[in-house]
């Protein structure tokens, strides 16, 4: 059934919008077309643009081109969605996590306006404030800032949890950073942690910047007081020929060469649940110091490593090697056996298979084995009461290397490491 319809109206056209109406009017009222020409020159609009708009022929919104990031669209809904357990409390953490570990090929401006376009994404940034602070520069070679990232959970591959801290030392100068994690902040940490430091920076600058951590301050500094550097800090701080600074309480920015980029260490917090141990862990963190070192850095307009060549000519002489070993966390040295495994305390711990027959570093702190190849850590055993501990994977991979003829190696390997078991319960009895 159709029904024809007559509209008896007064339509005010004032502008190129009420054209659409008008034709809506005249087709039902079946009338002769307006006279374009003097709409044109009572809306002093071109003749043409006033007649596209009465046929309805204006220009339509072009769909969007696709990007290069567009084939990251499902990755990156992957890392932000609700059920992921990696963390990216940054835009540019995600940034740098695509390029380092999906090959991410477009600009971080790009790629900003992309996250922000799409509403999902954006609203899993929030917003950072930023507090004021007056910019200070130092000589090369005047200063160092020291801090802890502390208590950052991470989840490994297997579910299991655990609390990391990050040493952070960064020359003042140059910007250069040195992090490493440590299992505690403790003060056997903190010497360790400061001493590879200036190792590894090949010098000591003439003042440390400090919190006031009870490992540092006994009393801490305020408004109405020096505060009071702990003994056996500032023996460490005499030994290594430097002043101790610390900072103001509640007053952060004091050292904020080192507080900024501690947002960069918790880039660490992107491998959430992707990585099988601290080795891999602490491989990943020397990934994005080394980055962190090459980038420009805002503040001086220069990549750190740059700089720090020239930092490290006005710095101060290391103490001798006697005086840094004091300050080293201990450490025994022994060589792998053909079963990959080492002894420590007449027990035997595992390695991965590469290491066997070569020469280990062991540091023991806090019931807990460091094990090093070099300067670089392999592995982490807990000290142990059994006679053979083996780390599942050092296990199963040295069952594929010895038993080539095994049919199901993980059978066999869940079978072994039973029969270990009960050997280590029963030779208890025994001990």
């Amino acid at each position: 059934m159709k029904y024809t319809i007559k509209i008896d109206t007064i339509l005010e056209i004032k502008n190129k919008e009420d054209l659409k109406k008008l034709k809506n009017i005249v087709e039902a009222n079946k009338l002769e077309k307006p006279n374009f020409s003097k709409l044109s020159r009572e809306l002093k609009i071109d003749r043409r643009t006033i007649k596209k708009y009465y046929e309805g022929n204006e220009k339509k919104e072009r769909k969007g081109r696709k990007t290069k990031i567009d084939k990251h669209y499902e990755i990156i809904k992957e890392l932000l969605g609700a059920n992921s357990i990696q963390k990216f409390n940054y835009k540019i953490h995600l940034y740098r996590y695509l390029k380092r570990e999906h090959n991410l090929e477009v600009s971080r401006s790009n790629f900003n306006a992309y996250i922000l376009r799409n509403k999902e994404f954006a609203e899993y940034f929030n917003p950072k404030t930023k507090k004021e602070a007056v910019k200070t520069e130092t000589p090369f070679g005047k200063q160092a800032q020291f801090d802890w990232k502390e208590k950052l959970k991470f989840t490994f591959k297997d579910g299991s949890e655990i609390l990391i801290n990050v040493g952070s030392i960064v020359l003042s100068a140059s910007r250069y950073k040195i992090w490493k994690v440590c299992p505690s902040t403790s003060q056997d940490y903190l010497f360790d942690f400061l001493t590879t430091a200036f190792e590894r920076i090949g010098g000591v600058p003439e003042e440390l910047i400090v919190d006031n951590a009870s490992t540092i301050m006994d009393k801490a500094r305020t408004e109405k007081r020096e505060g009071k550097v702990n003994i056996k800090f500032e023996q460490f701080a005499k030994d290594f020929n430097f002043k101790v600074k610390p900072c103001m309480r509640a007053r952060p920015n004091t050292k904020a060469k080192v507080e900024n980029p501690m947002r960069i260490i918790e880039e660490i917090l992107n491998y959430n649940g992707k990585l099988e141990n601290l080795t891999e862990l602490d491989n990943k963190l020397s990934i994005i110091e080394e980055e962190a070192n090459s980038r420009i850095c805002q503040g001086t307009g220069i990549p750190p490593i740059l700089l720090y060549k020239k930092e490290k000519e006005n710095i101060l002489k290391l103490p001798n090697e006697k005086i840094m070993s004091y300050y080293k966390i201990k450490t025994n040295q022994v060589i792998v056996n053909t079963d990959g495994l080492f002894t420590y305390n007449k027990k035997q711990y595992s390695v991965p298979v590469e290491y066997i027959g070569k020469r280990i570093t062991l540091k023991v702190i806090e019931s807990q084995i460091q094990v090093y190849f070099n300067t670089k850590l392999i592995t982490m055993h807990n000290v142990s009461e059994k006679k053979i501990n083996y780390h599942e994977k050092d296990h199963f991979e040295m069952l594929k290397k010895t038993s080539k003829n095994i049919e199901n190696l993980e059978e066999a390997a869940i079978k072994h490491l039973k029969e270990l078991e009960v050997f280590n319960e029963q030779l208890s009895e025994f001990i």
